[in-house]
Formats: C-alpha cells, structure tokens, sequence
C-alpha cells in the first residue's frame, strides 16, 4: 500500500527547491507575456509560490489539514510534471492552488488579471456606490440626509480634504447620515478609520486580537514591502506572534454623531470597508443595509512578492485577525436589512428614514432590535 505523505513531507519537498533569498517583498517592474520559461524556470518559481505560501502567509498555519493538502497536493503535481511553457500558461496553472484557500485577500496577478479564491460570493445587484467612479463623494439632501459615498480608501490630501469637510461643514447640518461602502473593496484605511473614530465620538476597535507571522521569510518579504510596519521589532519564531489586543468597544455618546446612520454594503464591500462597518456597528444609532459584505478581515494586510523566472505577483496578507463574529471570512457581516435582488439599498435607507423605522444593532452580537 502506498504511503500517503503527510502535510510536513509535502511541504519539504516543495521547498526543497527555494531558498530565503528567491523571497522578494514587493512588485516586479513588469509583467511579459509569452516570455518562454524552461522546465527549470517553472519547478523554481513552483517551490517559490510555495514558499511564500508556507513561510510567508499569515493564514497558513491557521487552515485546516484539508485546505493545506488540496494545495500542497495541487503544487506538487505542477511541480512532478513541470515543462517548457510560457508564463501566462504557468499563470494559468497556478490559479486552481489558490483556489482552495478561504482568503478574500489572497491572490497571484500577471498582467492585469487577478486570481484569487473560489469562494467569494456572486456581486447581488444592490445598486451602485453613490460614488459611482470617484473615490469619494459627499452631498446634503435637501431632507436633510447627508450622504457620503467612499469606493476607493485613500491616503491623499485630495481624499482627506473632502472626508474633512464632510465631518465639518455638512454633517452638523444633517438629519441622517448614509454610508455607502458598495463596491468597495478597499484601499488605505487612514481617513475611514478617523472618520470612524469621529462618528463614535472616540477610537473604536473592531478585532479581539492580531497575530502576524515572524519566519525569516515574512520578516524579509515584510522588511522590503512595508519597512514602516510597526511590528518588525517582534522576535523570529515559527509561531504565529500576538501583535495586538482590541480593548476598546464602546462609542463615546457625549462626542458622537447620534443621528440615524445608514451604512450601504455588498458583496464587494471588503477590508477597509469592514474595517469601518466592524468598529461602527458598535454604534447604537447604526442600521446596515444591502447584502452580506465581503468577508475579507480575518487575513489582512497585504504583502506583495513575486516569482523570480515568471514575475507573477503574489499577494498574501500580513496579519491574522480574531474577530468579535466567527466563521466572518467569505460570508461577511449579514446587514440588518437585507435587499432582495435589483432593490437599491440607497433608495431603501431614504424610505426607512423618512418612515422613522431605523433598527439599532445591539454590540457584540447577531440579533438585533427595532428602535421604539
């Protein structure tokens, strides 16, 4: 009987073939399409995706057996019957081993295509960012609704300005403030974040706790990409390492805005949106309408590599995060409200405001309440 090799033996042997120095933190100059790479060059780049797998990303050792051998399982076949090929078929190739991994973040790239996991939820038709193709836009209805929608998070002084005169100069004229995070898979947190913190009146967190990985190889992808993180000072180990603990839940309501707020989200509505919609649902005047959101919160924290013979680009996150909801990862957090296909959950939350039928989420659990 044939022995069937266990999950370390699998991974040995992918690695065999890499050492730390093929880990790069950032992203290639260029992609090529078509470029011919040897048998050689793809059993190379094959245990480098591995290693950035294995070594690198944050989420593995948090999957399961099953996930870590439909992967391990999936590469060492590529790597078994490795030939001549060009490197978008090696692209090609490599998108059923990411596949399998529960990770709204993770993904390869080449030449302006991404691939990442299969189980992301299908986009439910909840009507499109106020935004519509500008990262941010602001406007006070004339009943009174302030409406700000963010698509693309940004650390600009463009982006801060219309995010600073939306706190200042129309939301103290409003009724009710609206949301709108559809479609919005993200960027830099640093003014949605503030603005949270404005809305709640004080610093709100939204994870239990945040572990990061510290092998040789994430502290040198980590060190080249994102030389500002602040926990590159934390020890090597083969474990993860706790980084952070949330210890603050809790909105200040002497400071806070609390009016009816109304936050719009989707399918596609990921990371830096979640970030805002995990600390805000701490707020009781809050009411989430749309469909589930992404879930892409748990694993975090991009870090770009990229394969050396092939330039494919691989994006694995950074920090592991235990959220306040489990199973939150692919499945998102579930609205109050919930559209049904086609319904604009824009036009929703002004009939709701305007009936005065506004629901409350009460912290740290699923259930919710009507307001009185």
């Amino acid at each position: 009987m044939r022995k069937i090799p266990s999950i370390k033996e699998l991974e040995d042997e992918l690695l065999k073939n890499s050492i730390l120095d093929d880990i790069h933190g950032g992203k290639p100059d260029v992609h090529i399409p078509g470029k011919h790479l040897t048998a050689d060059d793809v059993r190379h780049d094959i245990s480098v995706l591995a290693r950035y797998l294995i070594r690198v990303y944050v989420g593995w050792p948090v999957h399961d057996d099953i996930v870590k051998r439909r992967v391990l399982t999936r590469l060492t076949r590529m790597y078994k019957s490795a030939h001549d090929m060009t490197t978008d078929e090696l692209f090609e190739s490599m998108k059923s081993v990411i596949g399998p991994i529960p990770d709204g973040h993770i993904a390869i790239f080449f030449n302006k295509v991404r691939s990442g996991t299969k189980g992301r939820r299908p986009l439910k038709d909840v009507g499109r960012n106020f935004a519509d193709i500008t990262p941010v836009k602001t406007e006070l209805r004339q009943d009174g609704i302030a409406v700000i929608g963010v698509l693309k998070p940004m650390n600009t002084d463009e982006f801060g300005a219309v995010i600073h005169d939306f706190q200042n100069n129309i939301i103290p004229k409003s009724k009710a403030l609206i949301v709108d995070m559809r479609r919005n898979g993200g960027g830099n947190s640093r003014y949605v974040d503030d603005f949270a913190k404005f809305l709640c009146g004080t610093w709100v967190d939204y994870e239990k706790k945040v572990f990061v990985r510290t092998t040789p190889e994430a502290q040198k992808a980590t060190q080249e990409y994102r030389p500002d993180v602040p926990w590159l000072d934390i020890a090597t180990s083969e474990k993860l390492q706790l980084w952070e603990k949330g210890t603050h839940f809790k909105i200040n309501k002497k400071n806070a805005y609390m009016k009816p707020i109304f936050i719009l989200t989707d399918a596609r509505s990921g990371s830096t949106a979640e970030r805002f919609l995990l600390r805000m649902i701490h707020h009781p005047m809050v009411t989430v309408i749309g469909d589930n959101s992404a879930g892409m919160e748990v694993y975090g924290n991009v870090c770009y590599g990229f394969l050396p013979h092939s330039n494919i680009t691989v994006s694995v996150g950074m920090n592991y995060r235990i959220l306040e909801y489990d199973n939150f990862e692919l499945r998102g957090y579930k609205p109050h409200i919930k559209c049904k296909e086609g319904t604009n959950a824009m036009d929703l939350a002004i009939d709701t405001f305007v009936k005065g039928k506004f629901i409350k989420a009460m912290p740290h659990t699923n259930n919710f309440i009507k307001s009185s």
